[in-house]
């Protein structure tokens, strides 16, 4: 099962860079359609106004921690992180990876001179890379030549989608033309990367960016557009995450915690009892393992959970995926007082029932 910690109520993979690589390359090989994002603060506050954003990120099969404040906040709830895994750093690695094994990349978005001085620099850099498309549509026209753009894309064949569009916009086109890319294996939002790859845009030093300071050194360089930006990402990020790690101070796990099965017929019922955190969470991975093996529909009684952490709440925010993509029922048949608390406090929209083959949202648990 996905290993995940929920952060402002998206699910970020437990991943570092080198296994976040080995998914991308397991999506080539398995083919069909997936669909990448890398989660920064700013992206995290976007998807806590955005319905469709949200709904994205809870159906996307991959979404990495890009920014430090992220990897900070999983440390604060109790759920570490392992790192940093930033779309600047891991496209150069995915393009190694394409170049080694004969993946096809295509390149979709950012000006046309960035993107043929992008597509220019990993040819430089990967000797034998397949650049197999480079399109760049006006950003004003991109609706009315959509149509135009995912043919020009599937009369490729790439196995790999690069959409440099920025983020929202982005990872809603790719979402909303999953059907038409269904034969793309991997297909990633990556911001601003091509104009680093160009060279129309520096990034911060090594020692900045270990240090969680790149958002600095971006805002000397551009300081009119993105204070706004980052004043509003600070206190909306900052505020939420101490609300919610207020609410877990003040339930602290009690040490333990259970999580049993029982399947007949075509369902099964889980009951989770005590504490749903780092630990005791491998039961509850194990006890789901069992209940979707063979069933049809899977029931799931939270009633009991007194604790949680940012791990708990992202294996559970990920029930939505594992039923969309096993074709099996799932129905929350009750939530304890306590986590509908910390599901608000984490501007988590948690559906209560996710029917097979069917992504849905349901009105905020109250």
């Amino acid at each position: 099962m996905r290993r995940t910690v929920c952060i402002l109520g998206t699910p970020i993979d437990r991943l570092n860079r080198p296994e976040a690589l080995h998914q991308i390359d397991n999506f080539v090989k398995i083919g069909g359609f997936h669909q990448v994002a890398t989660a920064n603060t700013d992206f995290l506050v976007n998807a806590l106004h955005d319905e469709e954003l949200r709904s994205i990120l809870l159906s996307a099969d991959l979404v990495t921690p890009d920014g430090m404040p992220v990897v900070w906040a999983a440390r604060a709830l109790r759920s570490p992180l392992p790192e940093r895994v930033a779309g600047a750093d891991i496209v150069p690695e995915i393009a190694a990876l394409a170049a080694k094994h004969g993946y096809r990349i295509f390149m979709l978005g950012a000006r046309e001179q960035v993107a043929q001085k992008a597509a220019e620099r990993l040819h430089a850099d990967y000797p034998g890379i397949i650049i197999c498309g480079c399109l760049s549509p006006l950003p004003d026209e991109l609706e009315q030549v959509s149509h135009d753009v995912v043919a020009a894309i599937r009369s490729v064949k790439p196995d790999i989608l690069f959409v440099a569009f920025g983020n929202p916009k982005q990872e809603k086109w790719i979402h909303r033309h999953r059907a038409d890319l269904k034969d793309v294996p991997v297909c990633m939002g990556v911001g601003g990367t091509f104009d680093f790859l160009a060279g129309e845009a520096t990034r911060a030093p090594v020692w900045m960016q270990h240090r969680g300071l790149e958002w600095f050194h971006r805002l000397a360089l551009d300081p009119t557009r993105l204070w706004k930006r980052y004043n509003r990402d600070f206190w909306f990020f900052g505020l939420s995450i101490l609300r919610e790690l207020f609410m877990m101070l003040t339930h602290r796990p009690g040490g333990s915690g259970s999580t049993s099965v029982r399947s007949a017929g075509g369902s099964a019922d889980v009951t989770v009892i005590g504490d749903l955190v780092r630990g005791p969470i491998d039961q509850f991975y194990a006890a789901i393992d069992t209940a979707f093996d063979g069933a049809s529909q899977v029931r799931i009684d939270l009633q009991g959970v007194v604790s949680v952490d940012g791990e708990g709440l992202g294996a559970l925010l990920d029930l939505n995926n594992r039923a969309r993509i096993t074709g099996v029922a799932v129905q929350l048949t009750s939530l304890s007082p306590y986590l509908k608390r910390i599901l608000r406090v984490n501007d988590a929209n948690m559906p209560t029932v996710f029917p097979k083959q069917v992504t849905v949202s349901t009105p905020n648990v109250v």
